[in-house]
């Protein structure tokens, strides 16, 4: 068990620690990208970079649930539903709420032919969310396969940092820091899209597909 350093920030430090491999012309794109960010929420334009609507929604999610979403036209990124419903006695918040995990894997258009996911290589760590994404149309379900058991053996959670610890879904404490970790707390309805934005501004060939 890792010992409780209330000036550490693990979330931070691991995006620092990204940020300072990243090249040279990299980091001053993504300097520029936030500059313009910081504009546009300063003149609550949020919605300029907010993913695209696919498909408003009054879907129950479900865990097993394969969804899209879409931070530009005709580019539409995999996700699913790994625990829906939340039940979460400890974090009214999270209680509800539906942790989800988003790949890289990517098509052209909103069915299932470019779902191949890699826990491996996902796009951006898992999030709790709510069902806003999809009522929104933020996340549009295309299919659904039901949980592996490769699945439920994956070795993730979720980071609290103001006690520097993590955790699952449901509040129980991990012994040891996770393999895919996200940060623990329902993420804002322009979380995803920022995290998002920002991969293509690291990498700009995620939006690419080959002919």
């Amino acid at each position: 068990m890792w010992k409780y350093d209330p000036t550490r920030d693990r979330y931070a430090m691991r995006w620092q620690r990204r940020y300072e491999s990243l090249p040279e012309d990299v980091r001053r794109r993504l300097e520029e990208w936030n500059e313009m960010i910081s504009q546009l929420d300063r003149e609550n334009r949020t919605e300029e970079y907010q993913l695209r609507v696919i498909k408003r929604s009054r879907v129950e999610p479900k865990a097993g649930d394969v969804f899209v979403l879409s931070p530009r036209e005709g580019l539409y990124f995999y996700g699913k539903v790994m625990v829906a419903k939340i039940k979460n006695e400890t974090n009214s918040f999270i209680n509800g709420g539906y942790s989800v995990f988003i790949f890289k894997c990517k098509s052209r258009k909103p069915d299932m032919s470019g779902y191949k996911p890699d826990y491996n290589n996902l796009l951006i760590e898992p999030a709790i969310v709510t069902r806003w994404y999809w009522t929104s149309g933020r996340f549009y379900n295309v299919g659904h396969e039901e949980i592996t058991e490769e699945e439920k053996r994956l070795d993730y959670g979720f980071y609290e940092s103001g006690r520097d610890l993590f955790r699952k879904e449901d509040g129980t404490i991990l012994k040891k820091e996770p393999k895919i970790w996200g940060v623990y707390g329902i993420t804002t309805y322009i979380g995803i899209a920022y995290k998002v934005q920002r991969e293509l501004v690291i990498d700009p060939s995620l939006a690419e597909f080959d002919e």
